[in-house]
């Protein structure tokens, strides 16, 4: 005669239910997030145009974008109304005093600054250095020129290479 021994079974039910719940949570949220979002969001063969939003700023601060590249500045002067790209070799010439047109231009503005606070204290013309990840030492050089102006007060916005962002000028809406 056999005796029936009675050893401690464990069941796996509780567990494999639990299991195969979060499973199906799991793809249900991975197939609703492969629908919800686009195709070509993460697609950086196409430039985005961004936005900038001046938080904190006062309204009166008119932005003046001058982009940095690693080999060139471009920038639009508003007083003679045209846009201009240097390059890092004429940047450097004009820093050494020959024909400094962006010096001269950032004087300007300055001396614009003033004029305006004196009269309406009202609209403040700011620069803002655009720097892309190759223009770093092209916004150096630029800092070290503004610095030398004394009042003018500037800003820099770090940039990703694929972003396009609007500025002044006679070629854009902004």
């Amino acid at each position: 005669m056999r005796y029936a021994t009675h050893s401690p079974r464990v069941t796996l039910f509780p567990f494999l239910s639990v299991l195969l719940s979060a499973m199906g949570i799991l793809a249900f949220l991975s197939i609703s997030f492969l629908l919800v979002v686009p195709q070509d969001a993460d697609s950086p063969a196409i430039p985005k145009r961004i936005q900038f939003e001046w938080v904190g700023a006062p309204g009166y601060v008119k932005p003046i974008f001058i982009r940095c590249y690693g080999n060139r500045v471009e920038y639009y002067n508003m007083f003679q109304n045209q846009d201009f790209s240097l390059s890092l070799d004429e940047l450097m010439d004009q820093l050494q005093g020959e024909s400094p047109e962006l010096l001269s231009y950032l004087v300007q503005l300055f001396q614009l600054n003033v004029k305006i606070k004196k009269q309406f204290g009202k609209t403040e013309y700011y620069p803002l250095l655009l720097v892309y990840p190759d223009g770093v030492l092209t916004s150096e050089l630029l800092m070290v020129v503004i610095d030398k102006i004394g009042g003018l007060k500037y800003g820099q916005e770090p940039m990703l290479p694929n972003w396009e962002v609007p500025y002044q000028g006679l070629n854009s809406e902004g």
